[in-house]
């Protein structure tokens, strides 16, 4: 009854996907999936080329489209698109027609490049889901939506305001779901997170790595009983193998790593055999090397994502920021979906409070990231030099108002303890790691 109502609520909202799954699931193969990925190319230039005014020229000038017909031998000659591009021609990357359609704004988490706000579109959500729900059921034989589930996930808004609004609580309830969240992880928290999970016996539990991590390492340090899901699915960090183990051991249940940004939602999933699968009739990606030519299998390459289907804003060629390393053409799972061997992923830091209590970098990733969508800082960059001392590199651009400053010090002491000592140090520019990758958050403090 609980998946009828939920599933009707959906269809009110206009979350249908049942064309959208329908089409993935009749593609079975790779001559199938080409054929799949050439009729959205076409379908989404043709639109890029009528509505969005920054691409109208470059099209123009790489001869992309003549006498109304698609050369998508052309298609890696459109430049890279960037975060700084993004924030720069928010307006020109706006398609014509963006008012005709149900969107809404998203803003990125900023782990790895500059965060900034974009549009997105019903069609892209509804592939979003149907994408997801092809994951769990043709990879893992899970029907997501009628499962039992905990998420351990970041809400500023629920550890600042305290409790989640009446319509999510109902849709959490609706669809299964129990939300926990990842951004508050002191030792209290997480010993009422341990007894939820015992308490509710989800079969699926998804969190942010570092969450899973530091819950794994805090069961085991208390010695205490953990629930043994039937499946674990880690996303939004980057999963080492450190980090993996630790989990797997804690929870006696096999991981599974999940690759996705908010630009672009549903990139890639990791199958039984370990590889990561990218959902190419959602996302088309490319691995670039420094030049800007594609890698070789087992080679690293920048991580370049073109989304098929949200037409309000397209992006074409996004660098997300990551990097990855390509994987074998075919899995010895069987699918056909091409395949990357590993992603290096977002580089965050945790911090440690006084009383060893771990708070992820993105914590602050997404508290600075607010007044650096409204144009008063460029980048930024949060370092933990001891317990009780955090500094805060910024860029200024429109400069930053004193009253963000006291309220990004307020919640960084809610966290970090009342003592802490918050130092603000604005500079010209903050230089990229040698990978290529900007640090947001780097903590000097040793565990």
């Amino acid at each position: 009854m609980k998946e009828r109502i939920y599933t009707f609520i959906l269809r009110l909202k206009g979350i249908t996907i049942k064309q959208e799954y329908t089409e993935i699931a009749q593609i079975k193969n790779t001559a199938d999936l080409e054929k799949f990925q050439e009729k959205y190319f076409k379908r989404l230039l043709f639109h890029v080329y009528r509505n969005v005014p920054y691409y109208q020229k470059i099209f123009h000038d790489i001869g992309i489209i003549e006498d109304d017909e698609v050369n998508l031998s052309k298609f890696q000659e459109i430049p890279i698109l960037t975060k700084k591009i993004l924030r720069e021609h928010l307006k020109d990357l706006t398609s014509l027609d963006y008012d005709k359609r149900n969107w809404q704004y998203n803003f990125s988490g900023g782990s790895t490049g500059e965060p900034t706000k974009f549009i997105q579109d019903r069609c892209y959500n509804n592939w979003c889901t149907a994408t997801n729900k092809y994951f769990f059921q043709n990879f893992h034989d899970m029907e997501e939506m009628k499962t039992k589930k905990i998420l351990l996930w970041g809400s500023p808004r629920d550890l600042f305001e305290g409790s989640t609004s009446l319509n999510d609580r109902i849709g959490n309830w609706l669809s299964h779901t129990i939300f926990l969240n990842g951004f508050k992880m002191t030792e209290k928290d997480m010993e009422s997170y341990v007894k939820t999970i015992n308490a509710f016996k989800p079969d699926l539990i998804r969190g942010y790595a570092s969450a899973l991590y530091e819950l794994s390492r805090f069961v085991e340090r208390k010695n205490l009983k953990l629930y043994e899901p039937r499946m674990l699915v880690s996303s939004a960090e980057t999963l080492n193998k450190e980090m993996r183990e630790k989990i797997e051991s804690i929870f006696r249940t096999k991981l599974y790593d999940f690759y996705g940004s908010r630009e672009t939602a549903s990139i890639a999933g990791e199958c039984t055999e370990g590889l990561m699968h990218v959902f190419s009739f959602n996302n088309y990606v490319e691995l670039v090397d420094r030049n800007g030519g594609p890698v070789s299998e087992g080679e690293d390459g920048r991580v370049i994502v073109t989304n098929l289907h949200n037409y309000s804003m397209p992006f074409l060629r996004y660098e997300i920021g990551d990097m990855a390393v390509l994987g074998p053409k075919t899995c010895t799972c069987g699918h056909f979906l091409p395949t990357l061997e590993k992603i290096h992923g977002r580089v965050e830091e945790q911090f440690i409070t006084k009383d060893g209590n771990v708070v992820i970098g993105d914590y602050f990733v997404h508290l600075i990231s607010v007044v650096l969508n409204k144009g008063f800082i460029r980048k930024f960059q949060v370092i933990q030099e001891d317990y009780d001392t955090i500094k805060i590199l910024a860029v200024p651009d429109k400069g930053l108002p004193q009253s963000d400053m006291n309220e990004i010090e307020q919640k960084i002491k809610l966290q970090m303890g009342s003592d802490c000592r918050v130092v603000w140090e604005f500079v010209d520019d903050l230089p990229s790691v040698k990978s290529g990758k900007f640090l947001y958050t780097k903590s000097l403090v040793k565990r």
